[in-house]
């Protein structure tokens, strides 16, 4: 069974935060999600305009409830550094995807690993899931090491996994991080 907090926590280890979203956010997400390698890596449509800032802020407090989703605010020197959060969530197998997306001038520093290990430490010991899993673009490296830098294993190449708006069909890197650690690794 998974123990999901009756309100989403704010998460901290000292150098980010990680806290639900709020009605001030939405201006500062429309604003970082201009940027178009955002929405290259990630399932944010580009270009991104106010609506869906409003729609992405104002329905994730509905996703939390209905345990359909949590999504997290990456705050660092109280400035939004990006979103980090789990989706695809299967109550009954204790299983999520987790997906994220940094502001560009905050890319590089070490936040995107602090974010995801501070949210699988959350998933794993709170909520009590038993697997995370991350895909990444076959050639996002960037994001490939942030996972392998929080804990994360490769798992596997999904071939033609995704579609991407221009039509294109490319591979993932599949990653997953687990309860406890166990099996073989694949290199």
């Amino acid at each position: 069974m998974i123990n999901w907090p009756v309100e989403q926590p704010t998460l901290s280890d000292g150098l980010i935060t990680l806290r639900p979203l709020r009605e001030e956010d939405i201006e500062p997400i429309l604003r970082a999600c201009q940027d178009p390698l955002i929405s290259a890596r990630t399932r944010v449509p580009f270009p991104y305009d106010l609506e869906e800032a409003e729609n992405f802020v104002r329905s994730s407090a509905i996703s939390y409830r209905n345990h359909q989703g949590i999504v997290f605010l990456i705050e660092y020197q109280g400035q939004l550094a990006g979103t980090i959060g789990l989706h695809t969530i299967n109550l009954g197998d204790h299983c999520t995807e987790v997906g994220y997306w940094m502001e560009a001038s905050h890319r590089g520093k070490g936040l995107c690993t602090a974010a995801l290990t501070l949210i699988a430490e959350f998933t794993l010991n709170v909520l009590t899931f038993r697997r995370i899993e991350g895909l990444a673009d076959f050639d996002n490296i960037p994001s490939q090491r942030v996972m392998e830098r929080a804990g994360f294993q490769r798992e596997a190449i999904l071939r033609n996994r995704l579609t991407k708006p221009d039509g294109r069909q490319i591979d993932m890197v599949l990653f997953s991080k687990v309860s406890h650690q166990q099996g073989l690794e694949i290199k």
